[in-house]
């Protein structure tokens, strides 16, 4: 696991918030886990930018749930087979949300590889 994700930016994020100006629409191309952002700028007009995706999900604990048979060296293997990171949210003690979504679950390959992960 790595760093923990602050309150802010999870506030951030659950409010839209993004530094970049302009996005009106993003695909995703499933093949090369690329998305596709489409700008609309006053002043430039319409812009399609390229640009890389992490695909992540917020999951609980699964401590108890046989994930991966209770086997955190299966579950290792599998992380570095899908390139999985884990990163702990931070909760401040509060006892909703240590017992809710408390984990931030990234593949730095593909979505196709999160949800195999989970499978």
């Amino acid at each position: 696991m790595t760093e923990v994700i602050t309150q802010e930016v999870i506030e951030d994020f659950l409010h839209g918030s993004d530094p970049e100006k302009y996005i009106v629409g993003v695909e995703y191309d499933y093949k090369s886990n690329t998305i596709y952002k489409i700008l609309q700028d006053p002043e430039k007009g319409k812009m399609v930018k390229q640009d890389t995706f992490v695909p992540f999900l917020w999951v609980g604990d699964l401590t108890g749930l046989n994930f991966y048979q209770d086997s955190k060296a299966l579950q290792k293997k599998k992380m570095g087979e899908h390139g999985i990171l884990i990163t702990p949210l931070e909760t401040h003690g509060n006892e909703r949300l240590e017992n809710g979504l408390k984990y931030m679950v990234k593949s730095m390959k593909s979505y196709t590889n999160l949800i195999t992960f989970f499978k």
